[in-house]
């Protein structure tokens, strides 16, 4: 398989217990290895290593659904995932130390997720990478929705590695349409001057500036009119569309397959019907098949141009998903994304309206 498949899965540490882990003080590689995480996240993670004939040694067991493997000396990254893959983690451990080919491990995994004797890869499960080199990217998350398309979740597959490694990295998929399907999510780190911008020439560019470069030129342009009709200005060739910034000084764009719920709350705004009727007929448009529900693994991109909000905000919808199912923090980011330093998190966990908000520092 590509060598970003690996990405998902844990580079082998063959490491040996060290004195503190025999003596019980505290190992200098816990640390480490927990850094990558969401600070609320990163006291309870549990922490292992791998020995030369690939067997787990738990240098910390925690309490929360974190697992962190430490620093590899083959590779030099450190790697979290969701407890609930470390039967995956420990056959691939095994394997490596048996010096399997990548193709062989590659195979070998396939067949144990076939016979069930490890889980398949869930649906938008988060993992999380560090490395200290500037050569890789440093800080990286990664998305998991097998079979996703660029289609299905409305984002770009043009690789931003060497823009990540500059400090300006936006979210790309990669392996799109095949069950290794990923989104990476390079955290940038602050930066000293903002490139972030609302304005522009003309409505149609203006409208298009919270997506990629490669998906503006692609995107419908669209608004409503007083009685909220849809008015397009420009039609597109991609999944994606934007309106021009509204009234609260936002600029939204959305995957298509949520083109018809939007069309619905514009027709009721306009009726003058207040938040909770507006709430209730889409839930009722929802339940009777008028309208479909938002799929799970859907992107938004949501554009500001005052410094006293979130500039740039990429929302990654996830109905139903709890902190314990995909691996993500429930603690908000809003501080530290108006100050351009913002992690992914979670909101409104385990209901219909689940998101996960992607502040975007660049």
């Amino acid at each position: 398989m590509a060598r970003m498949i690996r990405l998902l899965s844990t580079a082998l540490v063959l490491v040996p217990l060290s004195v503190a882990a025999q003596t019980g003080a505290a190992d200098p590689r816990i640390a480490d290895a927990v850094k990558i995480l969401p600070p609320d996240m990163r006291d309870n993670a549990t922490v292992v290593a791998y020995d030369a004939e690939g067997n787990r040694q738990v240098l910390r067991k925690g309490t929360n659904w974190a697992e962190c493997h430490v620093r590899s000396s083959v590779d030099g990254f450190a790697r979290c995932y969701h407890n609930s893959q470390a039967p995956r983690r420990d056959l691939e451990a095994r394997l490596t130390a048996q010096k399997k080919t990548e193709a062989e491990i590659s195979a070998a995994m396939a067949a144990a997720v076939k016979a069930g004797t490890i889980p398949p890869s869930p649906q938008g499960m988060m993992s999380y990478r560090q490395y200290d080199k500037r050569d890789r990217i440093q800080d990286l998350w990664v998305m998991s929705l097998p079979n996703a398309t660029p289609e299905s979740v409305g984002v770009s597959t043009v690789s931003q590695r060497t823009n990540a490694l500059e400090g300006k990295g936006l979210p790309w998929m990669m392996l799109p349409g095949t069950p290794g399907s990923h989104i990476m999510i390079p955290i940038n780190p602050a930066p000293k001057d903002s490139t972030i911008t609302d304005e522009a020439t003309d409505k149609i560019t203006q409208a298009t500036l919270p997506l990629p470069d490669d998906l503006k030129a692609g995107a419908t342009v669209y608004e409503y009119d007083a009685n909220g009709d849809r008015r397009v200005l420009r039609p597109g060739t991609n999944a994606i569309e934007c309106m021009p910034r509204l009234a609260d000084g936002f600029t939204w764009c959305y995957n298509k397959v949520s083109a018809a719920r939007r069309d619905l709350t514009a027709k009721l705004t306009a009726q003058k019907k207040t938040e909770a009727e507006i709430t209730a007929a889409v839930a009722e448009a929802t339940k009777n098949g008028t309208i479909k529900p938002t799929p799970f693994g859907t992107m938004s991109y949501r554009l500001y141009g005052k410094r006293d909000r979130i500039q740039l905000l990429w929302v990654l919808s996830v109905p139903g998903a709890t902190p314990e199912t995909i691996g993500v923090s429930t603690a908000s980011q809003r501080e530290e994304a108006l100050e351009m330093r913002g992690t992914p998190w979670l909101m409104l966990p385990g209901t219909p309206g689940a998101h996960i908000m992607i502040p975007i520092n660049k």
